[in-house]
C-alpha cells in the first residue's frame, strides 16, 4: 500500500502546519492497528515515497503593494594594486625642492592638452621605498696644520746670521778708524777678517718674537746680542720673494703638488692606464659592471676654480690650438644691475688649483679667442663693446692693443657688449694671406679687426630687421621696426670657405652673409623665436650647422633649407651654449641653467643619451668639447670650470664613416617628413 501526499503549496503548507500534525498522528494510529492485524509494519512504512508538487502562488494585487525588505551587507576589501606614497620631511633640505616639483607637475597636468612638452608614452616607472632621514648635528669640519725646518732652511738661517754679524763687525770697526783719524793697517785688518770669521762660527741663531737675534759665544763667557730692525728684515723678503729664481722654484714645487694630487685624474684624461697606489687598499668591487652594461653617463675628473674666480660667471672657454693643454676662461657678468670687473684666465691640465695667466679689466670679459698663426695672442670681448689683446707669453696685467685707447675717425667700434669673437684667415688681394679679427655686438655690427697698422676696423656686415611672416600669422601693413638694427649674439664661418658665415641674431633669425656684401643678406633661416645664443658648422658635413636659442629648442639646418631639419627639446630653459663633438659626427652637447646634456642623432632624435644635473645650486653657462680627449668641459655661474669624462658611448657602426652616418640621420628624417606631408 502506497499514499501520496496531496498537493501544496508554500502558503498552505504553513497555514495548515496544525492540520498535517493532526493527520500524521492519525495516520500512525490507523498503521499501528493495521500491523497488530497483521498488515504492513513500521519498517515497511518507511520505504513509502512520498511526491510533492509545487503549485505556483498567484499574486493578487495587495501582495504587490506589500514591502519587501532587503538587507545589504559589505564583504572583505581585496586589492588589486597598491602603490604606497613616498614622503620627506618638511624638516629636511629636500622638501622644498620636492615642493616646487610637485606644483610643476600640477601645472603641467593643467596644461596637458595644449602643452607642446607632454608626449604620449608607456612608461614603467619604480617608486624607491621611503626612508626617514635623521639628522643630530652639522658636520663638523676639521683642518690640519703642519710646520718642519728642513736642514737647508737651518743653513740658510746660520749662514745668514753669520753674514749679519760679519758685515756689523765691519762697520762698527770702519766708524772706528773714522773718529780715531787713522785707519787700521793691513796685519790689522787680517786679525779683524780672522777674529770675524771665527765668530762666524762660534754663533748661535735664534727666532723670538718676529725677530732675529745674534749671540756671540766667546771664551770669557760673555755674549753679545745683535737685533736686526723691521726694515732690513722687510727688504730682505722682498728681494726673495721678488727673484727670479724663487718664482720659479715655486712654480716647479707647484706643478710637482698638483701632479702628485691629481695623477689618477690626468692619466684618465689623457687615456693612459691608470697606475694604483700599492700602499692603498683597493676599493672596486670585483663584479663591478663595465660601462658599457651601465650606458652612457659623465664622471666628474676636477674643477678649474680657484680664489679669483669664485662667485664670477662663467662667460666664454676657448683652447689654444697650439697647446691643448691650454684653456682660456673668460668670467664676465650679464647683468647692468650686478657687473663686476673682468677676468680672463689661463689654466692647464697640470696645475688645475691655480691657473697660469690672470688679467683683469674694468669691464666684464664676455668672449676670447686664441689666435691660429700667432698662438701667442689672445682677443678678448668686453662687455663695454671694446676689444683687446693680450700676449699670454707675457706676464703683465696690460693689453698690447685696446680698440678702447683708440681714437680714429676712419675706425669702426661697438657700442653695446662684444658676444663673441674669432680669428679668420682671409686672403689680400696682392695674394698674402692674414689673419684677422672677426666681432659681433648687440649693436648691430659685425667688424673685422687688422692689426697691420696699428688696431683699426672696417664694417663686415650691418645687420638690419628684415619682415618675415611667421607660420599661422598674416604680416601687417605699414609695421614699422623701433630700431632698424638686429642685435647680433653669434657667429661662425664656413670651415671650407672663409668668405661666407652665419650670423645668429636676438630676433631669431639666421642670416648668411658674404664678406664681399655688407648691406645684403645671402639667405635667411627662419625657425626660432627667441634669441640665437650659438651657430655651429658641422667638422664633418659642410652643409650642415647647429643653432641653441633662448626659445628652450637646438635646431639641426641645412645649407640648402630654410626650415631646420631638426627641432631637439629637452626642457623648458633656455639653452645657452652648444658644441658639436670633434670625435663623432652626430654627438653634440648642450647646456641650460639646469643641467648639461649630450646628443647622440645615430641613437635617438627625440631625448639625450645623457641628462647630468649640478650637484650644487649654480646655473650652467657654456659647454666645450676637449680636443685631445674624449672629455667635455661645463661652465657655471659660480666661476668653476668641471672636466667631465664620458663613458660608455655608442661606437659607429663597422665601415661607415663621420659623414655618411650624420647625412644618413638627415635623409631618414627628410623622408619621413615627406611621407608625413603627402598622407
Amino acid at each position: 500500500m502506497s499514499v501520496m501526499g496531496g498537493p501544496f503549496s508554500r502558503s498552505v503548507f504553513q497555514s495548515q502546519s496544525g492540520r498535517t500534525s493532526f493527520m500524521s498522528s492519525m495516520f500512525q494510529d490507523d498503521y499501528t492497528e493495521s500491523s497488530a492485524l497483521g498488515g504492513p509494519s513500521t519498517q515497511d512504512l518507511q520505504n513509502i515515497t512520498h511526491h510533492r508538487e509545487e503549485e505556483p502562488e498567484e499574486l493578487t494585487a495587495d501582495d504587490l503593494e506589500k514591502d519587501v525588505i532587503i538587507n545589504l551587507s559589505e564583504t572583505g576589501t581585496e586589492w588589486l594594486l597598491e602603490i604606497p606614497g613616498t614622503t620627506v620631511s618638511v624638516e629636511t633640505e629636500e622638501s622644498v625642492q620636492i615642493r616646487d616639483e610637485n606644483n610643476k607637475y600640477i601645472k603641467l597636468c593643467k596644461s596637458r592638452a595644449d602643452n607642446d612638452c607632454y608626449m604620449e608614452r608607456d612608461m614603467q616607472t619604480s617608486n624607491n621605498p621611503p626612508k626617514t632621514k635623521f639628522i643630530q648635528t652639522l658636520h663638523v669640519a676639521t683642518t690640519e696644520t703642519a710646520c718642519s725646518a728642513s736642514l737647508w732652511d737651518m743653513y740658510d738661517t746660520y749662514q745668514l746670521a753669520a753674514e749679519l754679524e760679519a758685515k756689523a763687525k765691519q762697520q762698527q770697526q770702519e766708524n772706528e778708524e773714522r773718529v780715531a783719524g787713522d785707519g787700521l793697517s793691513q796685519e790689522a785688518e787680517v786679525v779683524a777678517k780672522t777674529q770675524s770669521t771665527a765668530s762666524a762660527h762660534t754663533s748661535t741663531a735664534l727666532i723670538t718674537d718676529g725677530s732675529l737675534l745674534i749671540t756671540d759665544n766667546k771664551s770669557a763667557g760673555t755674549s753679545r746680542v745683535t737685533q736686526l730692525d723691521d726694515t732690513d728684515k722687510a727688504k730682505q723678503e722682498a728681494e726673495i720673494l721678488g727673484s727670479d729664481s724663487f718664482r720659479q722654484n715655486l712654480f716647479i714645487m707647484d706643478r710637482v703638488i698638483n701632479t702628485n694630487v691629481f695623477q689618477a685624474k690626468q692619466a684618465v684624461y689623457r687615456g693612459l692606464q691608470v697606475v694604483e697606489d700599492i700602499d692603498k687598499e683597493s676599493s672596486s668591487a670585483v663584479n663591478a659592471p663595465s660601462f658599457h652594461q651601465i650606458g652612457p653617463s659623465l664622471e666628474r675628473l676636477w674643477t678649474y676654480s680657484c680664489g679669483l674666480t669664485k662667485g664670477r660667471n662663467v662667460s666664454c672657454m676657448t683652447w689654444n690650438p697650439q697647446n691643448l693643454d691650454l684653456l682660456a676662461v673668460a668670467y664676465g657678468d650679464y647683468h647692468f644691475n650686478n657687473s663686476k670687473d673682468g677676468l680672463v684666465c689661463c689654466w692647464t691640465c697640470k696645475n688645475p688649483s691655480h691657473p697660469e695667466r690672470v688679467y683683469t679689466s674694468h669691464f666684464g670679459a664676455t668672449s676670447i679667442s686664441f689666435a691660429n698663426h700667432n698662438p701667442n695672442l689672445l682677443a678678448v670681448g668686453r662687455h663695454d663693446g671694446s676689444v683687446a689683446i693680450y700676449n699670454v707669453r707675457c706676464l703683465a696685467d696690460e693689453p698690447i692693443l685696446d680698440s678702447s685707447s683708440i681714437c680714429s675717425e676712419t675706425s669702426s667700434k661697438h657700442t653695446s657688449p662684444v658676444w663673441q669673437v674669432k680669428w679668420i684667415e682671409k686672403e689680400r688681394a696682392s695674394g698674402e694671406k692674414e689673419e684677422i679679427l672677426v666681432s659681433v655686438s648687440t649693436d648691430g655690427l659685425v667688424l673685422a679687426w687688422s692689426m697691420r697698422k696699428g688696431f683699426e676696423s672696417s664694417v663686415l656686415m650691418r645687420l638690419k630687421r628684415i619682415a618675415t611672416k611667421q607660420q599661422g600669422k598674416k604680416e601687417k601693413k605699414g609695421e614699422s621696426f623701433i630700431s632698424r638694427m638686429a642685435g647680433g649674439y653669434s657667429f661662425d664661418f664656413h670651415p671650407d670657405d672663409p668668405n661666407m658665415y652665419l650670423v645668429g641674431t636676438e630676433e631669431g633669425l639666421i642670416h648668411k652673409c658674404s664678406c664681399s656684401y655688407s648691406e645684403q643678406y645671402l639667405d635667411t633661416y627662419i625657425g626660432h623665436t627667441g634669441a640665437v645664443y650659438g651657430v655651429h658648422w658641422s667638422p664633418y658635413v659642410g652643409n650642415v650647422f647647429l643653432s641653441c636659442s633662448s626659445d628652450w629648442s637646438i635646431r639641426l639646418w641645412t645649407q640648402g633649407r630654410p626650415n631646420p631639419v631638426l627641432t631637439f627639446h629637452s626642457s623648458t630653459k633656455a639653452v645657452h651654449s652648444a658644441s658639436w663633438s670633434p670625435s663623432s659626427s652626430t654627438v653634440f652637447a648642450c647646456v641650460n641653467e639646469g643641467s648639461v646634456e649630450i646628443w647622440d642623432l645615430s641613437e635617438s632624435t627625440l631625448d639625450p643619451v645623457i641628462i647630468n644635473a649640478p650637484v650644487v645650486n649654480v646655473k650652467l653657462t657654456t659647454v666645450l668639447f676637449a680636443k685631445n680627449s674624449e672629455c667635455l668641459l661645463v661652465g657655471d655661474n659660480g666661476g668653476q670650470v668641471t672636466v667631465f669624462q664620458l663613458k660608455g658611448m655608442p661606437e659607429l657602426p663597422g665601415g661607415s664613416s663621420q659623414a655618411d652616418v650624420l647625412n644618413k640621420v638627415i635623409e631618414t628624417t627628410l623622408t619621413s617628413q615627406l611621407r608625413a606631408a603627402c598622407n
